[in-house]
């Protein structure tokens, strides 16, 4: 009524339960689940890829199943499960990441994509391990290319 999006972003990492706790959004299902309890178009996604990578999806098919709920975009990748993965840099992971640009194009999606963790790159120690400068560089002008190159 009033144009406000939710959007779920899933458990990080997609855990059944973490720490002994119980948690909700580990798997494809659980947002099958959410979507259909409350069908809205103020119910969306954080579709954050590098967790459903984790999740064990194939990403292209999941964006084409969730796409016109996806309200916004983490395009990262993982190396790895849910137990134990790896960030990798946005060209040297397992993800065809061209497919998901793709897919994305394919179900319409117009929101905003970032690239969320990075990698560190060698010699650069300012800030945050997977937020620094020279690695989100890297990957806005990875995923610009990629935008520019699927068209």
């Amino acid at each position: 009524k009033c144009g406000v999006t939710l959007a779920m972003h899933p458990d990080d990492p997609p855990l059944a339960t973490l720490l002994g706790k119980p948690r909700i959004m580990h798997s494809l299902e659980s947002f099958r689940r959410l979507l259909a309890m409350a069908p809205s178009p103020s119910n969306r996604i954080c579709f954050c890829q590098g967790t459903f990578a984790a999740m064990g999806v194939d990403i292209p098919s999941a964006i084409e199943e969730l796409g016109s709920q996806i309200a916004y975009v983490h395009f990262r990748d993982v190396r790895g499960t849910a137990e134990s993965f790896t960030e990798t840099f946005h060209d040297n992971g397992p993800t065809d990441m061209a497919a998901a640009i793709r897919a994305l194009r394919a179900v319409g999606f117009a929101g905003p994509i970032r690239p969320d963790h990075v990698p560190q790159m060698v010699g650069e120690d300012d800030g945050e391990p997977g937020y620094t400068m020279r690695g989100r560089l890297f990957a806005y002008g990875y995923i610009r290319g990629l935008l520019d190159a699927t068209v």
